[in-house]
């Protein structure tokens, strides 16, 4: 047993006694806290008083079987046990409709019990909302049930956060007693004391967040999982079908640990560009029809891809803007290769709307532009030439709306130094103050955002 790393009993109750709910129970348990679980379900409640775990899952029987000999686990089927606790975790359940939408039937239920059992507290209550939601649910559902319920106030009469689990079957312990991350999703500073401190015996720093980012977090997580298992198995497909293993593919895909398996291309920006991604992926797809072959999700990539570059165009349209400094051209900094890229692509979806463009690029020359280069630019954009600026100053002259596609220090300071208008940032890697001066700005027309990014 490990102990709560300020050496504290936390009086902890763990709303909803399913996979989540008794894992969780049975780990900070074992942590040294007094845990209560509390389930409608009597079978359930009826097992860990017997010392047993209601769900199957490896080393949880043992687990608590332990700790409720040693007193710490209890389990009730009355909500009122949350009046004696510090901490009260929500682990209820978030199925799915028939449509796909999120059940929130239980969340919201607990949360009006909640708000009905605050009243009577002399000492605030630290509520965490554990189950799986949508991000914006903590702050735009649950904490307004319970605030309606007990007339009270989050942040000064009680505590809500929201905490994600990254609990996998079968390895739940584990995962629960070694998380990668600690992430506390909080409205309010105050709100994440608790948390912090009772997740904190973990050992891994605890990183405090709004509470729609860690929502975001859980579901950014479990998409790309599955992102990443339904990539591989069409990448086999493809392989299969030309007498290819493509597991030994895979296997060697992963050594690299630079740009397959790392941080690499995972920062939300514009959409991707140059002489290889497109290319390869329209072949990929080719490929796959020429096969007879379904590969769902790369058949998407590329339709996805042109859908960020029209949404920069309906951003731009909706502003009522009739001239554009785009600043950066080429798919990447320090290069002129135009081909495929998406600065290209909206600068002349911009035109097509009847938008003046003009655009700055210190590296493109028009007139040294060859081979592919020159051609992708002459059947896209064949008045570049004519847009096409010698200095930052010149470009942003007259601007309604900035496109911003480079970081580079001299070019931002320029912008800000530049009549105030809105400004979409293209390359998704700003510095913090520049991006803090850009949102701070008052622009036109009313109800414009100062600063916007490609996908935030």
């Amino acid at each position: 047993m490990r102990v709560n790393c300020e050496g504290n009993i936390v009086k902890v109750a763990v709303i909803g006694l399913g996979y989540v709910g008794c894992v969780t129970a049975a780990c900070l348990a074992d942590l040294g806290n007094q845990v209560i679980g509390i389930d409608p379900v009597d079978v359930k409640v009826a097992a860990v008083n017997a010392g047993r775990t209601p769900i199957v899952e490896p080393g949880l029987d043992e687990l608590v079987a332990a700790n409720h000999a040693a007193g710490r686990l209890s389990a009730t089927t009355a909500i009122e046990a949350v009046d004696g606790v510090d901490v009260a975790i929500v682990c209820v359940g978030t199925p799915s409709a028939e449509t796909g939408e999120l059940d929130l039937r239980f969340v919201r239920a607990v949360a009006t019990q909640l708000g009905e059992r605050l009243a009577a507290r002399t000492e605030p209550l630290s509520i965490v909302l554990r189950s799986t939601v949508l991000p914006g649910t903590t702050r735009d559902v649950f904490i307004p049930l319970i605030q309606e319920a007990s007339g009270l106030t989050e942040g000064q009469d009680f505590f809500v956060t929201f905490t994600p689990e990254f609990l996998r079957e079968s390895s739940a312990i584990s995962d629960f007693q070694n998380p990668p991350i600690t992430v506390i999703g909080a409205e309010n500073p105050r709100s994440a004391d608790a948390p912090s401190e009772l997740m904190g015996a973990l050992g891994v720093p605890v990183q405090v967040v709004k509470t729609g980012v860690a929502e975001g977090l859980k579901y950014a997580s479990n998409a790309f999982h599955a992102v990443k298992v339904t990539f591989a198995n069409e990448i086999a497909r493809l392989c299969q079908a030309t007498g290819v293993d493509g597991r030994e593919v895979m296997s060697l895909f992963v050594q690299d640990r630079d740009l397959n398996v790392s941080a690499k291309y995972l920062r939300p920006g514009f959409a991707f560009g140059g002489s290889c991604l497109p290319k390869d992926v329209k072949a990929l797809q080719h490929h796959a029809r020429s096969l007879d072959e379904s590969v769902p999700l790369i058949q998407s990539l590329n339709e996805s891809n042109e859908y960020h570059i029209a949404r920069i165009v309906d951003t731009v349209r909706s502003y009522g803007a009739k001239s554009v400094a785009q600043i950066g051209l080429s798919f990447k900094p320090s290069t002129d290769d135009l081909r495929e890229s998406p600065y290209v692509k909206v600068a002349a979806a911009l035109q097509a709307e009847g938008i003046s463009v003009k655009a700055y690029d210190p590296i493109v020359d028009v007139h040294r532009l060859v081979g592919a280069n020159a051609s992708f630019v002459q059947a896209t954009l064949p008045n570049l030439d004519q847009m096409l600026t010698e200095s930052v100053a010149d470009c942003l002259e007259g601007a309604d709306v900035i496109l911003l596609g480079t970081n580079n220090a001299d070019v931002c300071a320029e912008v800000l130094e530049h009549e105030a208008v809105p400004v979409i940032d293209l390359s998704g890697m700003l510095a913090l103050r520049v991006e803090t001066a850009l949102r701070g700005r008052d622009v036109q027309p009313a109800g414009a955002l100062a600063y916007t990014g490609a996908a935030w």
